[in-house]
């Protein structure tokens, strides 16, 4: 047996869940003895032609596969949701830790390993508290019972099968423990292979101009050769477990039925106990057989442990819940009541194990009216600032607020530098954040974007291709400005918006954001100044410090 604390608690976390799993599949796995006892009294009517007791043992099979249908079918919903449960749980805890400042900034952990641990090492714990769990309960009940009936009709076979369920279940430790070494070499090469392909694919466009495919491709290749050989490593191992259960297994039952065949030789026996014990011996072994291949069916979550582990997946806390945060705001509510300005009051933010602090101390008011710009160096903390008012970041000392409170998810609207589009119709991506938005609410968004002219050439049903790649970089640009509008978030937050447009879209963004800044605060961190109006207010960020920039300089 494989016994993983964590994944055993986690399924015991949604009790009710897992209680009637384990009701259902004990009592599914317990008919399989009275079947075994109407088969036998079956086999007795047909040897000495008693056609009632064919009749009443065939009744008694089809009775019991009848049963086992419908326990079946309740054990497969609670499955479906005890693993549900589980795995929402696991991957909201792994998600929690993944979104953290460390992680978030931590240049040493790869996207492709986290995205690995966070899905197929999630459903891996789905496939062991489903069927693996309910698998060893059903050894360490069933087994037993069977044995007991058995001793019932012959002692001596009863011992015989003992020995044999013994040898079966303790025998392959050494192998499973070999194996679990082997695992996390095995899900260590996979790991490597996700990353690497996930960051070529990233980067595809840039190894294409740097002519640097081949090597690209040499490197999968030799990452996969890995996995194959670690895949292949942990299947000999597996074939030695077979191989010591499956002998286990047939030594005990050849024993056991050559007792039998002695005892129904001798005086008193009958034909009865003589199938019966044969039938029994068979079925004291089924739970075990059935442990074997659910411990192959689940050997991947076991393999993702040490992963999930590192990702805080089975702290003892609950999953992270909602925060109660305000209401959306609406667009109505943006214009009316207090003005949404930013407070920032001394604030100050070192990353761990840094020696000196990213931001040193910043006191400033941002306010809407005009374009809010922030600007300076690269590794001035531009990205240390935008993560503190999304709340990515907290302030190593001072605050931010905003209304006199912490600004909550719900207050900020995020513009990025490679706006998110996804699968489905122009209007899909433009409703995200306001999914009630009328016809006319969203165009009226999209000319206060500049993106009336790719609704009147698209229409808002027009589909939208993976990554909005049907769509050009100035266009996607002004959708998720007129998006960003659209969800009546009182603080707009830019993060390089115009980096990868040509001058003209780059001024239509901009003039655009600079529309919505005359009732929202409109945030943009940005290093062009190209694309800067005297009418904004530029601050430069420098020595940790945020200072307001004279107009005549800004250009």
């Amino acid at each position: 047996m494989a016994i993983a604390p964590e994944l055993w608690r986690a399924a015991f976390a949604h009790r009710r869940y897992a209680l009637t799993l384990l009701l259902a599949h004990l009592a599914g796995a317990a008919t399989h003895v009275p079947a075994a006892l109407a088969l036998a009294a079956t086999l007795t009517g047909v040897a000495h032609r008693d056609t009632s007791l064919v009749a009443a043992g065939a009744v008694g099979v089809v009775a019991a596969a009848v049963v086992r249908l419908a326990l079946s079918a309740a054990e497969s919903r609670a499955a479906t949701r005890l693993g549900t449960a589980v795995t929402v749980d696991v991957r909201d805890r792994a998600l929690a830790s993944t979104l953290t400042a460390n992680r978030l900034h931590d240049t040493g952990t790869r996207d492709g390993q986290t995205l690995s641990a966070l899905t197929d090492g999630v459903d891996g714990t789905d496939v062991y508290v489903t069927r693996y769990v309910p698998a060893v309960v059903t050894v360490v009940v069933i087994c037993p019972a069977v044995v007991l009936a058995l001793a019932l009709v012959s002692p001596a076979a009863a011992a015989a099968v003992t020995v044999g369920l013994i040898a079966a279940v303790l025998g392959p430790v050494a192998w499973k423990r070999s194996t679990r070494r082997r695992g996390s070499a095995h899900w260590d090469s996979y790991e490597a292979l996700a990353a690497d392909v996930l960051e070529s694919l990233r980067g595809m466009k840039t190894v294409r101009v740097l002519g640097a495919v081949p090597a690209v491709r040499a490197r999968l290749r030799a990452r996969s050769d890995a996995l194959h050989r670690a895949t292949v490593s942990v299947m000999r191992t597996s074939l030695a477990d077979t191989a010591v259960t499956d002998l286990a297994i047939q030594g005990g039952i050849a024993v056991a039925i050559g007792l039998a065949v002695a005892g129904y030789t001798g005086p008193g026996a009958g034909t009865f106990a003589l199938y019966a014990v044969l039938l029994l011996a068979s079925e004291s072994f089924r739970p075990v057989r059935d442990l074997a291949r659910q411990w192959h069916a689940g050997y991947l979550g076991l393999s993702a442990l040490p992963a999930l582990r590192a990702l805080h997946a089975f702290d003892s806390s609950p999953p992270p819940a909602a925060q109660d945060a305000p209401a959306p705001a609406t667009t109505a509510s943006v214009a009316g009541g207090d003005p949404p300005v930013l407070a920032l009051e001394s604030v100050r933010y070192r990353y761990p194990a840094s020696d000196h602090d990213v931001l040193a101390g910043i006191d400033a008011m941002l306010s809407p009216g005009a374009l809010v710009v922030v600007t300076g160096e690269s590794g001035a903390g531009k990205s240390t600032l935008f993560d503190l008012f999304l709340g990515h970041l907290s302030p190593s000392s001072g605050r931010i607020t905003m209304r006199g409170r912490t600004p909550g998810p719900t207050d900020i609207a995020v513009i990025s530098q490679r706006p998110v589009l996804f699968a489905g119709t122009i209007r899909d991506n433009l409703t995200v954040g306001n999914p009630r938005a009328g016809d006319a609410e969203i165009r009226s968004a999209c000319a206060a974007a500049g993106a009336a002219g790719i609704l009147a050439e698209w229409g808002l049903q027009a589909p939208v291709s993976e990554a909005g790649t049907s769509l050009s970089g100035g266009q996607r640009q002004r959708l998720a400005v007129a998006r960003a509008l659209l969800s009546g978030r009182p603080v707009l937050l830019a993060d390089e918006p115009t980096s990868a447009l040509d001058e003209h879209n780059a001024a239509q963004v901009m003039d655009a954001l600079r529309d919505a800044a005359t009732d929202r605060l409109v945030v943009v961190v940005t290093h062009r100044l190209d694309v800067l109006s005297p009418l904004d207010r530029v601050f430069l960020l420098r020595g940790g410090t945020l200072s307001l920039r004279e107009p005549a300089a800004q250009r």
